[in-house]
């Protein structure tokens, strides 16, 4: 018997599913990613958060997690497709949408009390999820959930303040992504899940840091980028922006611990233009000279500018700089 008559016989015996690992429609296989808007950030996550899969966001409090999920629903609506987004912290503003590209009067919207329940989080998700299957099976469903540190178990809710509710919600959390991770890689479905980073009293040395929603919310995501405050974009003395970085401290489908900063300007948000700069001049495609000039090493030879003429630039040569950076396996 040949290795594909065994694949054959034992897919006609009605046991899960067996393929070849590089067969196209195996799991494994990567075959579309939605962009962030960002081509730097786009780099570093290996093209783009990956359909079919978790991708988990976290960091501190303003370091732009749901801009970051703004921007890529903008994306996603653009190339037509739709768009859920699970707003448990309440806190969307319709006007910061408008400016990031959102179209409001086609994104969904929900705001669930809680994460389990008929009307909580996971059976939301399960629902769009299957709707989506039985009315649109191959368009893509892009899902945000904003976010995890601020969604509560039932019992938290019905419980009077100060009793405690030990593991509950990790517990929940496990169970619910248990189920959605399956539905999720079966279909076009791309999940984004934001969170919030605590301080872990039980660690006397290295990183206190830790996540909300325990180990499972890291288990289950193929993607997981850390969101850091870098320093304050001055103009004179007043601050419209800030430096993020963003660093991928797991990547199950491309090359991990890779970073990128991300300069945000407030009302605008990401600065595609100045976030591949940034990650450019750590490369070899571009050469920092004195005097504040550069150059650019493209198709054409070297293209020699300054830096206030880089937006220029980068939308002259805009497709081969895409290239070089979605190429790139360095930073």
């Amino acid at each position: 018997m040949s290795i594909q008559d065994m694949i054959d016989a034992l897919n006609e015996s009605g046991s899960a599913k067996v393929t070849f690992l590089s067969d196209d429609d195996s799991p494994c296989i990567i075959h579309e990613v939605m962009s962030t808007g960002c081509l730097a950030l786009d780099s570093i996550l290996g093209g783009g958060l990956p359909v079919g899969r978790i991708t988990e966001i976290y960091g501190d409090e303003s370091t732009g997690k749901s801009l970051i999920a703004a921007h890529v629903a903008a994306e996603a609506q653009a190339k037509g497709h739709t768009v859920l987004y699970v707003d448990t912290e309440s806190a969307v503003s319709i006007d910061v949408m408008k400016q990031l590209g959102v179209n409001v009067d086609t994104i969904l919207y929900a705001v669930p009390d809680t994460l389990d329940g008929d009307d909580g989080v996971f059976q939301l998700i399960e629902n769009a999820i299957i709707v989506k299957q039985e009315t649109n099976p191959d368009g893509l469903l892009f899902v945000v959930w904003d976010s995890i540190a601020a969604t509560s178990a039932k019992k938290e809710i019905e419980n009077e303040y100060g009793k405690a509710t030990y593991g509950r919600h990790a517990l929940l959390i496990s169970q619910g992504l248990r189920k959605l991770d399956k539905l999720i890689s079966k279909d076009r479905v791309c999940a984004l899940f934001l969170n919030q980073t605590r301080q872990r009293l039980d660690v006397m040395y290295g990183d206190k840091t830790a996540t909300f929603g325990g180990k499972a919310v890291a288990f289950y995501s193929s993607i997981r980028v850390q969101l850091k405050h870098a320093k304050k974009i001055k103009e004179g003395k007043k601050i419209i922006g800030e430096d993020i970085i963003a660093s991928v401290v797991k990547n199950k489908v491309a090359m991990p611990f890779r970073r990128a900063t991300l300069p945000v300007y407030f009302g605008y948000g990401i600065d595609d233009a100045g976030a591949a700069l940034l990650y450019l001049k750590d490369t070899d495609y571009m050469d920092v000279k004195s005097g504040g000039n550069y150059g650019l090493h493209i198709s054409i030879g070297e293209v020699k500018f300054k830096k206030l003429t880089w937006d220029d630039v980068f939308d002259r040569y805009y497709d081969e700089i895409a290239q070089m950076i979605l190429d790139d396996e360095i930073t």
